[in-house]
């Protein structure tokens, strides 16, 4: 499908044009896709920071037992995201490609996120974890039906370069949305109001079921366009699954992105909850009360930097260009990781809201520039094989951050187990221990850090690049 004057350099004139009037996406559009965000990051979310006080210290589920339930539908993920990717880039229904499951998807997984919660409390442990077991698999199915077709309609959004990250940000913005407030569900679910605890998960995670996973989830299918349905995806060919599959893994810039992905994780999973061990362990001497108000005032201080962040990184994306932008935002990260071995010690503890300044623009950033970057692959891709499989590349990124969750709560228990932490010392713990998770905490983002500048340095997806790319799919196949 490829030629010699397809894939050459063409003029850089383009690089210097605006993005075209006809390739912005409306403010209501822009709206209603990110909205879409909200609920993927409670189905990512919402579940552990439920489930962990609900069935563990509410329902006295064996926390092992819970632990292997939590992270089963990660090996069901394998399977059913990436067919759905498939089953997406296939679909041809009078609606588009990707409408339709996203509002399917979204009403099912409504019922079925309200259903994970109505264990009854006399069950055995193993009738508990049976339930909940089914119980994840079906939400997770339902939630990929709506995910994977709701990121493949992102990437479609736009052909422009700019224009894919300021409709990005919006995605970045409800995703922030979604951080500030699960964190708030179980407490809601604790007030005297509903009677009981269980009760009052019950009526919470109904609600926020019906609400945000129902109502909110289906506005994408409502009110966004697919833009390449018409111009496209009617004329190609039928998107061969193994071949695409493996197309996606040749793809050197998607392998860079997946890499930083995976960077991303394995940090994760080495300081996962880390910084609030040493908060309550080291900073409060044992104080669990003082040492998780003070988390809860860095994980605000997070979720505000989050949101301000927004803006400077969508124009410096925009200005400097992503990998570039990306570089610069992982370079405060690398000092961050010097300053958490200053910010994480006794003494004055505002001195911990200095961490978001230096690691909390990384997390905006790569909600808001990893899926427009993706964007930019999906258009590399279709200029070599000549197909648009957004479905396919966006179901292999979201397992990979779904199974970044699920390893997250796997290292915790590797950090602590490695440092000799033993919880019955309270604030006695032995130095040796207090210094393992400190370096723990600040290795493990200098390595991230470190190794994401790398990569972005091997990054072939430059701005000019990608103009370039545009340039000679319209002189192929036309625009859209």
């Amino acid at each position: 499908m490829k030629s010699s004057e397809q894939t050459k350099s063409l003029s850089s004139e383009s690089q210097k044009q605006d993005t075209r009037s006809k390739d912005r996406v409306s403010i209501g559009e822009k709206l209603a896709l990110g909205s879409g965000y909200l609920p993927v990051f409670l189905g990512n979310a919402a579940i552990n920071s439920i489930a962990l006080p609900f069935y563990q210290m509410t329902m006295h589920m064996n926390p092992a037992l819970l632990g292997g339930v939590l992270s089963l539908p990660r090996v069901w993920d394998a399977v059913s995201d990436p067919v759905m990717g498939y089953v997406s880039d296939n679909a041809h229904t009078r609606w588009g490609r990707r409408r339709p499951f996203i509002f399917i998807g979204a009403i099912l997984q409504a019922f079925a996120f309200g259903a994970i919660w109505m264990a009854p409390e006399a069950w055995s442990d193993t009738y508990k974890a049976i339930y909940l077991a089914i119980a994840l698999i079906v939400f997770y199915s339902f939630y990929t039906v709506f995910s994977v077709p709701l990121m493949g309609l992102t990437y479609e959004m736009t052909p422009d370069y700019k224009e894919r990250t300021n409709v990005t940000a919006y995605a970045g913005l409800f995703n922030k949305v979604g951080e500030i407030g699960y964190s708030f569900l179980f407490p809601l679910a604790c007030l005297a109001c509903f009677g009981s605890v269980i009760t009052g998960v019950r009526v919470i995670g109904w609600g926020t079921g019906l609400i945000f996973f129902g109502i909110v989830g289906i506005l994408p299918a409502l009110f966004v366009k697919e833009r390449y349905y018409t111009q496209i995806s009617d004329k190609q060919k039928s998107v061969r699954f193994w071949s695409s599959l493996g197309d996606s893994f040749k793809n050197k810039a998607f392998v860079i992105l997946i890499g930083l992905t995976i960077c991303q994780v394995l940090a994760g999973m080495l300081a996962s909850s880390t910084d609030y061990y040493l908060i309550v362990y080291y900073m409060f001497d044992g104080d669990i009360a003082e040492g998780s108000k003070w988390k809860g005032y860095l994980s605000v201080g997070y979720a505000i930097i989050g949101v301000i962040s927004i803006f400077p990184v969508n124009y410096l994306a925009n200005r400097l260009g992503k990998r570039v932008t990306l570089s610069m935002i992982f370079g405060l990260v690398f000092l961050g990781a010097a300053g958490k071995w200053i910010f994480y010690t006794p003494g004055n503890p505002w001195k911990i809201l200095l961490d978001p300044l230096l690691c909390g623009p990384i997390w905006t950033a790569l909600n808001v520039l990893m899926p427009s970057m993706l964007a930019d692959v999906c258009d590399d891709d279709e200029l070599r094989h000549g197909q648009r499989r957004e479905g396919m590349f966006g179901s292999i990124f979201s397992w990979i951050q779904k199974a970044g969750f699920s390893l997250s709560m796997l290292g915790m228990g590797i950090a602590l187990s490695f440092s000799g932490f033993d919880a019955s010392l309270g604030g006695a713990q032995s130095p040796e221990s207090i210094l393992t998770l400190r370096l723990f905490l600040s290795v493990s983002t200098a390595v991230w850090s470190g190794a994401a500048i790398l990569l972005l340095f091997f990054y072939p997806l430059t701005q000019k690049r990608a103009y370039e790319i545009r340039d000679a799919l319209e002189t192929r196949r036309g625009t859209v």
